[in-house]
């Protein structure tokens, strides 16, 4: 009886000193079903994600230039650990909008199974280290700055990543214009009471617009002129004893900006040439004079 009590004793003190848990059965199922690697220091490259990115500074700096495929990113990243913090995982976003869509593009270290926006399961779902993306249309009338604000929630293999993205559309840059340094003249009426119109543009702004000509045959008060286009004055003289009368239209015009200017006047005659030549000079300018103008 003795060596019996002996004997149980020994095999208990022989379990009571061993390092081994009694229970280890739950620590390796958990173990045998995650992916994801125990934590450790390390250094991440990312694949590239298909997009040429810039960095995202505001909607109102930012603009998508014409045929550009270069976007404006905002970008973040969560790394998410579990399991008394022996597991980890990254995730990592990027959100922009191209001139039609808006593409939110994720990457997780252990892969995802699905990406879940505002609570609605997408379907989306990637391997480890690589980019998916999920992309929706914008407006048709969308403009620079709308906000697109939404809840997203990178789910599979470990805790959740959620993030919630919110961004101001950048718009399309202004288009510049081209033009040229262009002068036209066309009589509109010859007949005793005449109108003149003539169109000037410049490629570059201008201050010191100078368009000057003559009416010829005439008589009555002043012209009308009516400008439309540019900071310009008029002002018309006879020069000596002339029937003639000539037009100055002095000031300032914008790179390409269109003027028009119209002119009414009345006269002795009828028919044949109603005006001398007119000319436009300027800093840049270089366009031929126009030739008396007549109607067809």
């Amino acid at each position: 009886m003795k060596k019996i009590i002996l004997t149980l004793a020994i095999a208990i003190s022989m379990i009571s000193c061993s390092n081994e848990p009694l229970d280890v059965t739950t620590e390796a199922v958990v173990g045998s079903n995650l992916t994801a690697k125990k934590m450790a220091i390390t250094t991440t490259v990312l694949p590239s994600s298909d997009y040429a990115l810039e960095t995202y500074l505001n909607c109102n700096d930012n603009c998508i230039a014409k045929d550009s495929q270069t976007f404006f990113g905002k970008s973040d990243q969560q790394t998410v650990s579990w399991g008394g913090d022996k597991f980890s995982k990254t995730v990592y976003i990027k959100y922009f909008n191209t001139r039609t869509h808006f593409v939110l593009q994720v990457l997780s270290t252990e892969g995802y199974s699905d990406l879940v926006i505002d609570g609605i399961p997408s379907g989306i779902k990637a391997a480890p280290n690589t980019w998916a993306n999920y992309t929706f249309p914008l407006k048709a009338d969308w403009k620079a700055c709308d906000a697109v604000n939404l809840k997203l929630q990178v789910a599979g293999n470990g805790p959740q990543g959620v993030f919630d993205v919110s961004y101001n559309l950048v718009g399309l840059c202004p288009e510049i214009s081209t033009c040229e340094n262009l002068f036209t003249g066309k009589a509109i009426s010859c007949g005793t009471s005449r109108e003149a119109e003539y169109t000037f543009t410049s490629k570059e702004a201008l201050s010191n617009l100078k368009i000057q000509g003559g009416l010829t045959n005439f008589t009555g008060s002043d012209a009308v002129v009516t400008i439309v286009g540019g900071t310009l004055t008029h002002s018309q003289k006879t020069p000596g004893g002339s029937s003639n009368r000539v037009i100055t239209i002095e000031g300032s015009v914008g790179a390409c900006e269109i003027v028009k200017i119209k002119v009414k006047w009345n006269s002795s005659n009828s028919g044949g040439i109603i005006t001398g030549d007119w000319s436009a000079s300027g800093t840049g300018v270089a366009v031929a004079p126009i030739q008396g103008l007549t109607c067809n």
